[in-house]
């Protein structure tokens, strides 16, 4: 169908995909920040890392023919990572560290769902004939 070609032959999979990603990752900073004096409470966070390996992969893919058109596969493992000073009571808390994760993380949302907005504006425009 001509309409799920033009969504799916696009960026746009790959755009919900970091809107998906940086809604997960949110959802973990904030637990982190909730619990920052929960005594023994390790902090859990996506890998910006590997989730970006990963695309990169699936788009290496797509400039070699194969079939790429879903990234439901693209995995969201969750880890803990050991950054930090790990205090006496077992936590490896950093507020200013979690703030500007959380900061960064809401920019990099904001951005893709800025860039799909725009290219369902201009999906939008191509299917009433219009010229922008």
């Amino acid at each position: 169908m001509f309409v799920d070609r033009m969504v799916n032959g696009s960026n746009t999979p790959l755009l919900e995909q970091v809107v998906q990603f940086a809604a997960a990752r949110h959802k973990l900073i904030a637990e982190d920040i909730a619990n920052v004096d929960t005594p023994g409470f390790r902090q859990k966070d996506l890998s910006i890392e590997r989730f970006q390996e990963m695309l990169r992969e699936r788009l290496g893919k797509r400039s070699a023919g194969d079939e790429w058109r879903r990234f439901e596969d693209v995995g969201r493992e969750v880890a803990n990572p050991e950054r930090g000073i790990l205090f006496h009571d077992g936590n490896n808390r950093s507020m200013e560290r979690l703030v500007s994760d959380l900061a960064k993380n809401a920019m990099m949302h904001n951005l893709a769902i800025e860039l799909l907005r725009k290219q369902y504006m201009t999906m939008e425009m191509a299917l009433k004939e219009r010229v922008g």
